[in-house]
């Protein structure tokens, strides 16, 4: 190899692994500062917007941390575990750290019951509305796999909805 090209590999090297370190260290300072900051305080409510703006967050931590899982899929198929591994560890502040405690402050989830029946709503919608409706439109525009793909996962929806139902309808009889 001739020297500028050394000196390229190592640079990067070197800015690999600073970055893993990063990561590492955000990580680390994430997880302690986390334990100041959870909820907010007993008894007051939430304002409307401050819930908008949590649960908008919530999906966008969500998005991000099932986003950066495919990103570190794509660079370790690559050959870059470094690189991998800084989207795993990001991948894993955004749902393990930032999602876990913005759904502390809304105080997601309850009884086992409300739970059941509130995800047995959302997959009722995905099966019989958004994504017939999304097929529709994708159809409409020509896009006839991802119309199929949309068909396909409204089935998928329903039977998670029956997965629920069942499971309800067991924890009602006990």
């Amino acid at each position: 190899m001739h020297k500028p090209v050394v000196a390229a590999v190592g640079a990067y090297r070197r800015y690999t692994m600073n970055r893993t370190l990063f990561a590492a260290a955000a990580s680390v300072v994430a997880i302690i500062s986390t334990s100041a900051i959870a909820a907010p305080p007993e008894g007051k409510p939430l304002s409307p917007q401050t819930r908008t703006n949590l649960e908008a967050a919530m999906h966008g931590e969500a998005y991000a941390n099932l986003k950066y899982l495919r990103y570190a899929d794509q660079a370790e198929a690559a050959g870059k575990p470094a690189l991998a591994k800084l989207f795993r560890a990001s991948a894993n502040i955004e749902a393990n750290e930032h999602f876990d405690r913005e759904a502390q402050a809304l105080k997601l989830g309850g009884a086992n019951s409300a739970n059941l029946e509130d995800a047995m709503a959302g997959e009722h919608y995905e099966n019989v509305t958004m994504y017939v409706n999304f097929a529709k439109q994708a159809e409409a525009d020509g896009d006839v796999k991802v119309a199929a793909m949309f068909r396909q996962i409204a089935v998928d929806e329903g039977t998670h909805y029956d997965a629920y139902k069942a499971a309800l309808a067991k924890l009602s009889a006990r």
